[in-house]
């Protein structure tokens, strides 16, 4: 089992530090995790979860359906391949959840993979932007769109803000969350940082409640960070409204109105999709012909059919309750998971990666350790 975890992790930290998540071609680095990950994942087991069951029902047709109809509307045996291994990274939750079932170590490897990688991507695309010499470099404008770097932000800023007990650990988990922060903010999310900043919001206002005299910490130290940096947040906010007077959402709702019209070209075709391989011309990107949409909800529409997207919803839907089930009790590692998940499924092109896999590996087996092991995973918010 702890081979297992270290090749598992391995394979994360090589597709953090050397891949990307959209490669367009696969090299050494994707072949090395491949290996790894096939590694780690023999022998075959499942954990025995209610959210297991439907998202083997969807996989089962996610390999078998769309490639009939991808042969069915002639598409390129090359495009079908990329777009079968992008649905591919969906099997991580199933084939490693029970890696990391009821062992306190695991989850802290598992844990540390999730926030390591979403730094590691952080770190190389603010890189990218400092060093003229990289932004040339293949996909760096996808590292900071990965879930996992939104997942590393949530989680060090919520985490060190209301869940570490000891002021000065828990600064410094704040200060390191300005890394994936900054990335965010490089990419001009606006979606993300909205629902992180209500995150935080929403815990503020708990915690005034419920501990006072911690709030008026967490008041000073963020009022000192804001004073130190300042102007920049005011010309963020400046930046992402004159972004927001340009462009609006970025024509998603063409995009939708667009797909529908392409995907009801004919029954068939509405109610099986139009395959893996398949494309369409989108409004979103300049009329475009592309792969994918810029939600996983409307992709997975597009290329499986309405059959197709009744069974991704059931099977994301029993993965979230399992998750509430399990933390809602743990409601900063919560919140930390399903915020980079709604923009996946609704907003960005965030989820054709094996980042969205580990998102859903945490939703399907992150939990609370017990306190007695290691009591920083205490939410003060909690009892």
């Amino acid at each position: 089992m702890r081979t297992c975890l270290h090749a598992f992790a391995a394979a994360a930290f090589i597709y953090a530090g050397f891949s990307s998540p959209t490669p367009d071609a696969p090299g050494l680095a994707e072949c090395l995790i491949l290996m790894l990950l096939a590694y780690a994942a023999v022998p075959v087991r499942f954990t025995r979860a209610a959210w297991v069951t439907p998202f083997f029902v969807f996989l089962g047709y996610g390999f078998t359906v769309p490639f009939v109809m991808g042969a069915v509307h002639g598409h390129a045996a090359g495009d079908i391949l990329r777009d079968a291994l992008a649905f591919g990274t969906l099997a991580v939750p199933v084939l490693f959840a029970h890696l990391f079932a009821n062992d306190d170590r695991a989850q802290t490897y598992l844990l540390a993979t999730l926030t390591g990688v979403g730094l590691i991507f952080s770190l190389r695309y603010l890189g990218a932007l400092i060093s003229p010499m990289n932004v040339a470099a293949p996909d760096f404008l996808y590292l900071a769109n990965s879930p996992l770097v939104t997942f590393s932000a949530a989680w060090l800023l919520l985490h060190g803000c209301y869940g570490e007990k000891h002021t000065g650990r828990g600064v410094m988990l704040v200060v390191l969350s300005t890394v994936p922060i900054a990335a965010m903010i490089g990419m001009m999310q606006r979606a993300t940082m909205a629902l992180l900043v209500l995150a935080w919001l929403g815990f503020f206002v708990a915690t005034i409640v419920k501990r006072p005299q911690r709030a008026i910490t967490i008041a000073i130290i963020v009022a000192t960070l804001l004073i130190l940096i300042w102007p920049l947040p005011s010309l963020v906010f400046v930046s992402f409204a004159d972004k927001t007077s340009a462009v609006g959402w970025n024509a998603r709702g063409a995009e939708l109105s667009s797909l529908l019209a392409a995907l009801n070209t004919d029954p068939l075709t509405a109610i099986l999709g139009a395959g893996w391989g398949s494309m369409f011309k989108s409004p979103a990107v300049g009329d475009l012909w592309v792969r994918f949409s810029h939600a996983f909800l409307t992709s997975v529409l597009w290329k499986t059919g309405w059959c197709g997207l009744v069974l991704g919803v059931v099977a994301i839907i029993g993965l979230i309750r399992a998750a509430w089930l399990r933390l809602r009790h743990e409601k900063i590692m919560l919140t930390a998971l399903i915020l980079p998940l709604l923009p996946a499924l609704f907003l960005y092109g965030s989820y054709k990666s094996l980042c969205f896999g580990l998102l859903l590996l945490g939703l399907a087996a992150l939990q609370r350790p017990k306190d007695t092991l290691n009591d920083t995973w205490t939410n003060p918010l909690h009892g």
